[in-house]
């Protein structure tokens, strides 16, 4: 008989069987609580809304077949998936991107002068000379501004370069993330910014803006040639991009006269994104 190999056997194994039981179980619950549910979409292209929900639920499997999304995965986590996708499966919004360049220059001229003026005068009997000292002074200010604006329509998400107050669009979609370093591999200027627009909601839009520089001044221990801003702003709210102040002073004087003046310049860059019906 071999019941006392039984019992060695029993007793070594049963806490194995046991764990091994549990883990079954288990793995029939999970089973049993997620499911599969397509989602089919009318707008959007299937693929990029799947991307977004694969950013969002790393834990729930997503596959593409056509226009239809498949997603499997815990039955709370497919009906949050389900409203997500009824948000984003809408036409894709257009925006008018406008660009104001702004300068304005001021100047200050002011100076006097000693004039000296001899006349002599003469007749019969005697020469009479005369001298005349005038004083003078002078100041005048000037200011010119100027404003030029241009605008641009493009697509929810779709990039645009700003570059010597010119706007134009681009023909690549902007990947990479919050990576400008994708972009100025891209892009042919190396001195202006890039806008990309995304549309929130209708009282709120999202402004990537990437500030390329090619001669920007070195700084030891960096190696920085773009940045990169995100902001919020509404629609039709101006969002400056940068400007640059210049000031000249110049002064020219002599044995009797003396002119200073002075000059103000600035310039300023703006955008403004508009959602169009």
């Amino acid at each position: 008989m071999n019941c006392p190999s039984i019992s060695r056997l029993t007793a070594s194994n049963v806490m194995v069987l046991f764990i091994t039981f549990l883990l079954f179980l288990v793995s029939t619950n999970a089973f049993a609580a997620s499911q599969s549910r397509a989602y089919n979409l009318n707008q959007r292209p299937a693929a990029d809304v799947a991307a977004q929900i694969r950013d969002l639920y790393e834990e729930v499997n997503v596959t593409v077949v056509g226009q239809k999304i498949v997603a499997r995965g815990e039955t709370r986590l497919l009906d949050e998936i389900d409203q997500i996708i009824q948000q984003l499966d809408v036409a894709t919004a257009q925006l008018r991107i406008s660009v104001q360049s702004r300068e304005d220059i001021g100047g200050k001229r002011s100076g006097g002068g000693v004039n000296l003026t001899q006349n002599n005068t003469s007749s019969s009997r005697n020469i009479i000379n005369s001298n005349t000292v005038t004083i003078s002074a002078q100041s005048k200010t000037t200011r010119s501004s100027g404003n030029r604006e241009r605008s641009l329509v493009v697509q929810d998400g779709q990039s645009a370069q700003i570059s010597a107050g010119q706007i134009r669009s681009l023909p690549f979609a902007a990947r990479g993330g919050r990576n400008p370093a994708v972009l100025l591999q891209l892009v042919e200027t190396r001195s202006g910014f890039v806008v990309t627009p995304r549309m929130i909601s209708p009282q709120n839009i999202e402004l990537s803006i990437m500030s390329f520089e090619q001669d920007a001044p070195a700084l030891p221990g960096y190696d920085t040639e773009a940045l990169m801003t995100i902001r919020q702003v509404q629609p039709g709210q101006w969002v400056s991009l940068g400007g640059v102040d210049r000031s000249e002073s110049r002064e020219n004087s002599g044995i009797v006269y003396q002119v200073n003046s002075s000059e103000n310049r600035s310039s300023e860059i703006r955008v403004r994104v508009d959602i169009l019906p």
